[in-house]
C-alpha cells in the first residue's frame, strides 16, 4: 500500500541520524558564538597594565582555543573553573579603575566650581562695599564745611583704595589657585589620553592609536609611508612552556629592541597578541624591507636571561 511504502522509506533514514546532524550544527553554532563572545570581551577591555589587561586577554585566547580544539570535556571544565574567578576579578578591577578615575575628575570639577562660586561671592561683597561707600560720598556732598568735606573725602578714598587692593590680592590668589587646578586637570586628561592610546604591557601604541594614525596618514598622503607587520614565531610554545608572565616579558623585550632599531618619528604599535606593526613615514619599500631584515637579524641574535 501507499502507507506501507511511506513507512518503509522512513526506516531508511533513522531519527538518530537527523538528531546527530542537528547536534553537530548546534555545536558549531555554539562554538562560533562562544568565539565571538571571547573576541567581544577582549575588544571591550582596555589596554591597562595596572589591572593586568594583557593577562586577561591571554587567558581568553587560551580558553577560546581550548573550547575549539580540545575534545576532553573534563579538561575544558577544569580550565574554565580555574579561569572563571580570574575573569570575574578582572571585570571588577576594570569597573573599580574607571569608577576611581570618574571620582577623581568629579573632585577636580567640584574644586573648580567651588573656586568660581567663591570668586563670584567675593565680587558681590566687593560691589556691596563699593555701593555703601558711594552712598557715603553722596552724603558728604551735603556738608557745608569745606574742611569737613575734605577730611571725609580723604577717609572714604582711602577706604575704597584699601577695598580695591584687598580685592586685587584676593583675585590674584584665587586665580593662581584655579590656574594650578586647571593645570592639574590638563595633565591628568593628557595622561588619560596617552593611557588610552598606549599598550599597558609593552609601552608601544595600541590598536586604537594605530587605526587613528593609519587613517590620518592615508587621508593626508603627503610623503607616503611604508608599513611592516611583525609577529613572534612559536609564541604559543613560549607561553605553554614558561607561562604567560615570561611571554609578557618577551613581548616587552621585542618592543624595546625594535625601538632601538627604528627612527624617532617611526610609529610602533601592538596590533594584537604577539603581532606588532611599524609605520615608516616617507620610507621606500626597499628601505623598509632592508629594515625588516635588520630587525629579524638583531632580534634573533639577542639572548635574554630569565630570572627564576
Amino acid at each position: 500500500s501507499t502507507m506501507g511504502f511511506f513507512q518503509k522509506n522512513q526506516t531508511k533514514t533513522p531519527f538518530s541520524v537527523f538528531s546527530l546532524e542537528i547536534c553537530t550544527q548546534k555545536k558549531e553554532l555554539y562554538l562560533l558564538a562562544l568565539s565571538a563572545v571571547f573576541q567581544y570581551m577582549k575588544a571591550f577591555s582596555f589596554d591597562l597594565h595596572e589591572i593586568e589587561a594583557d593577562q586577561f586577554k591571554n587567558r581568553l585566547d587560551t580558553l577560546s582555543e581550548l573550547f575549539e580544539h580540545e575534545e576532553n570535556i573534563k579538561k575544558i571544565q577544569r580550565q574554565f573553573e580555574i579561569d572563571q574567578p580570574e575573569i570575574t576579578a578582572f571585570i571588577e578591577r576594570e569597573k573599580d579603575y574607571f569608577s576611581n578615575r570618574e571620582t577623581e575628575f568629579k573632585e577636580i570639577i567640584k574644586v573648580l566650581s567651588s573656586g568660581i562660586s567663591l570668586v563670584n561671592s567675593e565680587n558681590q561683597r566687593f560691589n556691596s562695599m563699593i555701593h555703601e561707600e558711594t552712598l557715603k560720598l553722596e552724603k558728604i556732598t551735603q556738608l557745608n564745611d569745606i574742611r569737613k568735606i575734605k577730611e571725609e573725602l580723604c577717609e572714604k578714598i582711602t577706604n575704597v583704595k584699601n577695598f580695591i587692593q584687598k580685592k586685587q590680592a584676593q583675585d590674584a590668589e584665587h586665580l593662581e589657585t584655579l590656574s594650578r587646578k586647571v593645570e592639574t586637570l590638563k595633565e591628568e586628561l593628557e595622561e588619560s589620553k596617552n593611557a588610552s592610546l598606549t599598550d599597558g604591557l609593552t609601552g608601544a601604541f595600541n590598536r586604537l592609536a594605530f587605526d587613528t594614525q593609519l587613517s590620518k596618514l592615508v587621508t593626508e598622503n603627503k610623503r607616503g609611508f611604508s608599513l611592516m607587520m611583525i609577529d613572534i614565531d612559536n609564541f604559543k610554545l613560549i607561553n605553554d612552556s614558561y607561562g604567560h608572565q615570561i611571554g609578557d616579558r618577551v613581548l616587552s623585550a621585542l618592543v624595546q629592541k625594535c625601538k632601538q632599531l627604528i627612527r624617532e618619528g617611526d610609529f610602533l604599535a601592538r596590533y594584537g597578541g604577539e603581532e606588532f606593526v611599524i609605520i615608516f613615514p616617507g620610507a621606500s619599500l626597499k628601505d623598509t624591507v632592508k629594515k625588516g631584515a635588520e630587525i629579524c637579524t638583531k632580534v634573533s641574535a639577542t639572548e635574554y636571561a630569565v630570572d627564576e
